[in-house]
């Protein structure tokens, strides 16, 4: 298995091990982002040792939040794993430098992070590494992209429908942030 992000709790495990899956059997994670949010689950994958994949601008977030994970790797190292999962990972930065999306082109599937979120949400930029014009920059490639279901890192997902979430998030952020 592999998952997408870590959440913010150290019980990831047991979330797991309740849907029947044992921590064994995690072969990766893939992160959107190094924010503590994304990534303190891995805390508790410690002991199975999973690889973890982060976008190189942000793995010095990563580990400052998750102190020597024994098994961290540049995103641009799982390539293969992706092409196998039949992903693509695409650079979204704005809401951290090194914020990431995963696209399914077969299944137009977009899991998204904290870049957008569905209702024309889109991720923050105030914080420490965030960038309006980045924001902007990201939200416009993904809006040339067809998304019918966007799974965010926050909040509700969208089944379908998911490219007008994106451009609803882009005309929201051309008229609130500083491009």
């Amino acid at each position: 298995f592999y998952i997408f992000d870590a959440s913010g709790h150290p019980s990831l495990l047991s979330y797991l091990a309740s849907a029947g899956i044992h921590g064994s059997l995690i072969a990766g994670v893939f992160l959107t982002h190094g924010h503590y949010d994304h990534v303190m689950g891995l805390e508790s994958l410690r002991e199975y040792s999973p690889t973890a994949y982060i976008s190189s601008r942000d793995r010095q977030l990563m580990e400052e939040t998750v102190r020597g994970y024994p098994s961290c790797s540049d995103l641009s190292e799982a390539k293969d794993v992706l092409s196998r999962l039949g992903l693509l990972s695409i650079p979204t930065p704005g809401h951290t430098p090194g914020s990431t999306c995963f696209y399914s082109p077969g299944e137009s599937l977009l899991i998204s992070g904290d870049t957008v979120f569905t209702d024309g949400y889109f991720g923050r930029t105030d914080l420490p590494g965030g960038s309006d014009s980045d924001m902007i920059n990201s939200l416009e490639r993904l809006s040339g992209m067809r998304v019918d279901a966007l799974l965010p890192g926050h909040g509700p997902v969208a089944p379908e429908f998911g490219s007008r979430h994106i451009l609803d998030a882009l005309s929201c952020a051309k008229g609130m942030l500083r491009g």
